[in-house]
């Protein structure tokens, strides 16, 4: 009987350990569905480029693209499997295999995602595509058509959604006969910074053959949220809404507090005000949200939770965010810091906390880019972008680029045109433009 039970105890503790294994009792397919939405032809793309006043010599039209929307199995925190959604943007007709780009979009409050061509973010993707990349956008668990509820800045759950899809898209380019040819490329902005940072992260621990990393080009996103970023919560802040969602979410990760009801940490009429924003939230934004907080988000909470964490090295909810951080491991694949300097949503410290942390590591392909003094979060966002293509750009055209070589002189003269006269305008309006 005592060997019975030493036995069951082995089998208990392997089964419990293999859960936590990415192959373990993995679906037969990762693809639950998919649906061609949009079929745009270099003519309509032409077009739309022309509505939104962008270069042809800086996103270049080259490919039809199709868009597909699609279902895919992804693992849960207890392990169960569940649905996540996601956008594809298949290239058509193109010579070459293609490489696959990953797009991490920028906080979203409300669960309802459409697919548009008005997009920002979706136009980043369709802009990669029809330069000859097979480009995702993952919704993140949560939001779209995804089960469960969002789990805010959380590494592990916004891998796992870059993870799956590749997944899912591996299955699906047999079915409509996209080549790719292994090089992988991974970036967002802003919350996606941080989404396709971590991607990295644990795709590297992962080291599946199939999907090595090339190059990571993360952009404006909070890697530090004990530190740098932190400090934006005990003062006045334009987007204070940052706090009570990294609460709730938390909460559902880890149940940082030992309590039934998160929202009774908030002050009235808080409390009672902020469960509408995240409980399967349609069509309630972060404007919205934004609108009702204090200007300071440490405010919207009791008194003595603030006192308790600010006093309390180990507190859970601390230490939860801690592991959460992405500065202090070491990315064996280039890695490129995009970030503005004026930006005053995500401090653009998070950038150099993990650039220098990751040096002091002894990473040697990481460079910092800076693209502007003056421009804020979201006018910071489209010079980003650009200069995230063009490093992808080296390593497609190219291949291994160890030297992270900058961006082409004529190309570079162009966008500092643009970009210069953004700063000009911003400095004017204070108009910090889109949301990305």
């Amino acid at each position: 009987m005592r060997f019975q039970l030493f036995f069951i105890s082995i089998l208990l503790t392997f089964s419990s350990f293999a859960t936590d294994k990415i192959s373990t009792l993995a679906p037969k397919n990762y693809l639950v569905s998919y649906n061609l939405v949009k079929s745009h032809t270099t003519k309509t793309i032409s077009a739309l480029w022309k509505k939104h006043k962008i270069p042809k010599v800086i996103l270049p039209v080259n490919n039809d693209v199709d868009i597909y929307e699609i279902i895919y199995k992804a693992k849960w925190l207890d392990s169960t499997w569940i649905n996540c959604s996601g956008i594809y943007y298949a290239p058509k007709n193109i010579k070459k295999a293609s490489p696959i780009v990953m797009y991490g979009h920028g906080t979203q409050l409300q669960k309802v995602r459409k697919i548009s061509d008005g997009d920002a973010q979706q136009g980043i993707c369709l802009g990669f595509a029809t330069d000859g990349y097979a480009a995702c956008y993952p919704d993140y668990y949560g939001i779209g058509k995804g089960e469960k509820e969002h789990i805010y800045q959380h590494a592990w759950t916004e891998a796992m959604s870059f993870i799956y899809m590749l997944y899912a898209i591996d299955e699906l380019n047999k079915l409509i006969d996209v080549k790719t040819n292994g090089q992988l490329f991974l970036t967002g902005y802003s919350q996606g910074g941080h989404a396709s940072f971590a991607a990295h992260k644990y795709l590297e621990e992962l080291n599946d053959p199939r999907f090595q990393v090339t190059a990571s080009s993360p952009m404006s996103g909070a890697y530090d949220m004990t530190g740098e970023q932190e400090k934006y919560m005990f003062q006045v802040y334009p987007r204070p809404f940052y706090l009570p969602y990294l609460l709730v979410s938390y909460q559902r990760a880890y149940n940082i507090i030992d309590i039934d009801n998160i929202y009774s940490i908030f002050k009235p009429p808080f409390d009672t005000l902020l469960p509408k924003f995240y409980a399967d939230n349609q069509d309630r934004t972060l404007e919205d949200l934004d609108k009702i907080m204090p200007k300071i988000p440490a405010e919207v909470v009791v008194d003595s939770f603030v006192e308790v964490y600010k006093s309390t090295p180990n507190f859970f909810f601390k230490e939860k965010l801690k592991e959460n951080n992405l500065t202090n491991w070491k990315p064996k694949a280039p890695v490129q810091l995009c970030y503005c300097k004026g930006d005053r949503e995500v401090n653009y410290k998070n950038s150099e906390v993990a650039y220098n942390t990751m040096k002091g590591l002894g990473v040697e392909h990481i460079k910092l880019n800076n693209l502007s003094d003056k421009l804020d979060h979201n006018t910071c966002a489209p010079f980003a972008v650009m200069a995230t293509k063009y490093f992808f750009d080296r390593f497609k055209n190219d291949g291994a680029n160890p030297e992270l070589k900058d961006v082409p002189n004529f190309k570079k003269k162009l966008a500092d045109i643009v970009k210069k006269k953004e700063e000009k305008k911003y400095m004017k309006t204070g108009n910090d433009g889109i949301r990305y």
